[in-house]
């Protein structure tokens, strides 16, 4: 359920759909609100047959055909997945500021045009005419009558629909939030990684743009001594650390594991040496006891790999140099700091 239209034209096709769902007795809803905002705007003209086909047998949209028709025509479409939500939320943002317009224009004017039918039918009340006619005004009263008090409970539901899409969209921003997130360091994981790299890369060409490659030494080992909950205090512990060691425009990054990344935007490597330099130093004179246990464990160390992006490197290819470089400082000796060439 993708809304690529703009917010005046996600206006228009609400204040379309609003009369429709009201006319046929619709509950507003997040499902009917796509159903006819797609119908108005004509992006699944299947849909748009099936549902005319539909109010024509029911005089309604009953609920259960509501959601066949969305899984058959807009939500198998959405195929609504991680990289997608950001698009989602601002679709959904559109259609909820929309919506919030057309609940007061859609107010006003049925309000309006109540107010004054009621007037009328009241003042030819009054006049002498025959009972044939005496009859139709009544009826029309009553009919004006009973069309305030559905607007009002239309409205009431328009408010309730309202929230829960409110609710949904903030949903989803957390799913986002989720999605770039790595749940045990709270840092960007290796899918944001790629994003935050593309992304500098393409406004920002000519640019340096560093990459350093941090591993944890002998984690394993720690892990089999102290056991997977220690490691993941630990895990956590780094993870805080490069929160704090890493100011802007530095961004820290767990990729998986005991491996982590810190892109240097802006810095060329010899700058970038020296940021890995200062964290490896830090980390290593850091001390850190277990909270379940109260064992000491020893200085944590790392080694580090430093490379350069060069003019038209993808990111696998500069990650492979990194790589390299922070393996042949675990293989001479580890706790180091080695660039690429």
């Amino acid at each position: 359920m993708i809304f690529r239209d703009t917010p005046a034209e996600a206006t228009s096709y609400l204040r379309k759909a609003l009369p429709m769902m009201v006319k046929h007795n619709i509950t507003p809803n997040p499902i009917n609100y796509a159903l006819w905002y797609s119908y108005f705007s004509n992006d699944y003209p299947g849909l748009k047959v099936e549902l005319e086909e539909t109010i024509k047998e029911h005089g309604t949209c009953p609920p259960e055909l509501s959601g066949k028709l969305f899984v058959d025509h807009i939500g198998d479409k959405a195929n609504i997945r991680e990289e997608r939500l950001k698009a989602l939320q601002e679709d959904f943002s559109n259609v909820v500021n929309g919506l919030s317009n057309s609940i007061n224009i859609t107010s006003q004017e049925t309000c309006s045009h109540s107010d004054a039918l009621l007037e009328n039918l009241a003042s030819l009340g009054e006049k002498d005419v025959g009972d044939e006619l005496a009859a139709d005004i009544s009826q029309l009263t009553a009919n004006a009558s009973l069309m305030c008090a559905s607007h009002n409970q239309f409205q009431s539901e328009l408010v309730e629909a309202q929230n829960e899409i409110k609710a949904l969209k903030e949903k989803l921003e957390e799913a986002s939030q989720d999605a770039k997130t790595d749940p045990l360091t709270g840092l960007f994981n290796r899918r944001q990684f790629g994003e935050n790299f593309e992304l500098f890369v393409n406004k920002n060409d000519g640019l340096d743009i560093t990459l350093i490659m941090m591993d944890i030494d002998k984690f394993k080992s720690l892990n089999d001594t102290y056991g997977h909950s220690t490691g993941d205090l630990v895990l956590k512990f780094i993870g805080k650390f490069l929160k704090e060691s890493c100011k802007e425009p530095l961004t820290p990054f767990r990729l998986g594991g005991e491996e982590f990344a810190i892109l240097c935007p802006n810095l060329c490597i010899d700058k970038a040496e020296t940021v890995a330099e200062n964290i490896r130093k830090k980390l290593s004179s850091s001390a850190l006891k277990s909270s379940r246990t109260g064992v000491l464990i020893p200085a944590v160390t790392a080694s580090f790999g430093v490379a350069q992006k060069k003019d038209n490197e993808s990111l696998d290819h500069i990650v492979e140099r990194a790589d390299i470089a922070l393996y042949k400082a675990k293989n001479d000796g580890r706790n180091q700091v080695k660039l690429s060439v």
